[in-house]
């Protein structure tokens, strides 16, 4: 599961080198089925892969004796075309060698001979049992991720030699996940497709060539994808609670099946479809997207967002005052982009920061439109606002360095060089408060242990081996819809004040395993100086039903005045920092609920200058 390509016999250090290389050699024999587990040397047609496995200045050294000169600085990819490139070329050599002799494939077969007198026996996973122990992985796991992507299988060895725990759960697993054989060879043939479809869509835009790939492949596919959405359609029309398989407790089975593969190959091609400018072929993609509500739904308000943009900015003819043509037009496109933010209001998967973006976008449409205030559109869901928390400058030294990248460093009050939320936090320090940079880990910690038993109920299917640290359907639109009668019932304990018990239960019983969201780091004393009651309810009822969305974007530190009930949260910024859109929600949610949060501005300098 983890390497599909040569290995040098002489580097499998597993014990005594003769054992190995006759475990290798016995591997590479045929079985009563004709195929063998491993293939040799003798098998290996990869120039390139074979010239790999040296190191430098083995490759240097074969560059010499092949007169290539230049080789200094050069990286191994380089050497490698350069070896390559020299040896499909005719030498005065093999100029007088018998014409059958002397093809350029010939010629390369000879280079691989040479590469494995340096390396010695080389052996690689027949890609027959790779691929079915890659199936059998994939359907004892349920993991989606590619091969060399996914840590699944090394997880369960290290849980088994007890160097890792999973908390402890009943398995319930189900066996009705995949229809078929068929199924499940086509759903991992399209994972695939889907994964190199990635690699296109997120080369830089300027890379059309990758993108134009990328397109192509979805083109071997869209015809697919069209009969797909047509057999959906006509599913919805025979069965009025089609859609209950959809919300309810079928959904998160549906990650699991060639349709949604294909879906997320098609979402992969929007996006090359844009960096090309097909416009028209983006807007019908998307569309094509949101005509179905079975596969990503939590997608559906970014596919929204860039529908506006097209209509907007890139489908509509350019503005033209004395052309009463184009004039209409751009109003049709207008008014289609206003049907589109008032679809999107009206989507229950669209989550908030989509809902705010959209509600500004669909205000200045309508302005542009002439709409009188009467006649704009109302709904409950519009935000056309995030409250904004009022904001506290610190001031610190900044540690000059050009040559570094990432976080800056700042001179700590300890001497120690420090983050910028560690500045802050001895500057808050200052004025009586103690907490810690926390970020997401602390509300992600509280949310996972008092809801424990409810996140590792047994239900059906989503716990189907004892190595995990979640149940399947934890990042789904489905898992709040399954739980809901337990989690409003812990909801309304937790605002009651009853929560403390399950809080150090939990933590007792489950302390040091992989569990999704805890940080064992949090000790339980600071969990319980957090906040509690109403003001933590209302915080979990968020991450119960979107906690895909809302597990980022918290305020970096947690700060409460001991002997206190003053509790605060601050999302920290230094020099050219600005709040996220997901930073700037989770700042709105905690003004709604009465919780303190300020945004910390950190600035270069002494306070005193600027008193």
């Amino acid at each position: 599961m983890r390497k599909h390509s040569w290995i040098r016999v002489s580097s499998i250090k597993y014990g005594d080198d003769y054992i190995v290389e006759q475990a290798c050699a016995a591997l590479c024999r045929h079985t009563a089925g004709g195929d063998s587990f491993l293939m040799n040397e003798a098998q290996l047609d990869d120039c390139n892969g074979a010239m790999m496995l040296l190191v430098s200045a083995e490759l240097k050294e074969m560059a010499k004796k092949r007169g290539i000169k230049q080789i200094t600085g050069k990286t191994k990819e380089v050497l490698c075309e350069m070896i390559t490139k020299t040896a499909k070329q005719r030498t005065v050599t093999s100029f007088f060698k018998k014409k059958n002799d002397n093809s350029p494939n010939n010629r390369l077969g000879e280079l691989i001979e040479d590469v494995v007198k340096i390396t010695g026996p080389m052996v690689k996973l027949n890609p027959v049992a790779a691929e079915l122990f890659e199936r059998i992985h994939m359907i004892f796991f349920r993991t989606q991720s590619g091969v060399g992507l996914d840590n699944t299988m090394r997880q369960a060895v290290l849980a088994l030699i007890g160097q890792i725990k999973f908390p402890l759960y009943t398995v319930s697993r189900s066996g009705d996940l995949f229809s078929s054989r068929e199924d499940v060879i086509q759903f991992m043939n399209l994972m695939k497709v889907g994964t190199e479809m990635a690699t296109f869509r997120h080369a830089p835009v300027k890379d059309t060539e990758q993108h134009k790939k990328g397109w192509e492949l979805y083109q071997a596919h869209s015809g697919a994808w069209s009969n797909h959405i047509e057999a959906l359609g006509r599913a919805a029309s025979r069965s009025a609670t089609s859609r209950a398989g959809i919300s309810g407790t079928e959904y998160w089975k549906r990650r699991f099946t060639p349709g949604y593969a294909l879906s997320r190959v098609v979402e992969h091609a929007a996006h090359c479809a844009a960096a090309l400018k097909k416009y028209e072929d983006e807007e019908q993609i998307l569309r094509s997207l949101l005509s179905q509500q079975t596969y990503r739904l939590n997608k559906r308000g970014e596919w929204y967002e860039r529908l506006v943009i097209l209509y907007n900015n890139h489908l509509r003819p350019r503005a033209n005052a004395k052309d009463k043509e184009a004039t209409s037009q751009i109003r049709q496109w207008m008014q289609l982009a206003r049907d589109t933010c008032i679809m999107a209001l009206n989507d229950e998967h669209v989550h908030r920061v989509v809902i705010h973006n959209l509600s500004q976008q669909l205000r200045k449409i309508e302005t542009k439109l002439g709409v009188t205030v009467d006649g704009q559109y109302e709904n409950d869901r519009m935000c056309l606002e995030w409250k904004d928390a009022p904001e506290h400058t610190v001031y610190g030294v900044r540690i000059k360095d050009r040559g570094r990248r990432g976080p800056s460093l700042w001179d700590g009050d300890d001497g120690i060089p420090c983050s910028v939320e560690n500045l802050a936090l001895w500057r808050y320090k200052e004025n009586g408060y103690v907490g810690m940079h926390s970020e997401n880990a602390l509300v992600t910690t509280l949310f996972t242990l008092l809801f424990w038993d409810v996140i590792f109920s047994p239900l059906p299917g989503v716990l189907d081996t004892e190595y995990q640290s979640c149940p399947l359907d934890m990042f789904d639109a489905s898992f709040y819809d399954r739980r809901k009668e337990a989690i409003d019932r812990r909801l309304d304990e937790i605002a009651s004040g009853e929560f403390a018990d399950q809080l150090v239960l939990s933590y007792n019983s489950g302390n040091g395993t992989s569990c999704v969201g805890v940080s064992w780091d949090i000790t339980i004393r600071d969990l319980l100086n957090c906040l509690g009651g109403r003001r933590l309810s209302a915080i979990c009822s968020v991450l119960a039903k979107e906690y895909s969305v809302k597990s980022s974007g918290f305020p970096d530190l947690c700060l409460w005045k001991p002997g206190t009930p003053e509790i605060m949260f601050a999302e920290v910024k230094g020099p050219n920092d600005k709040l996220s859109e997901t930073q700037r929600d989770w700042i709105d949610i905690l003004i709604d609920i009465g919780v303190d949060v300020e945004v910390c501005l950190v600035r270069e300098g002494d306070a005193r200058d600027f008193e």
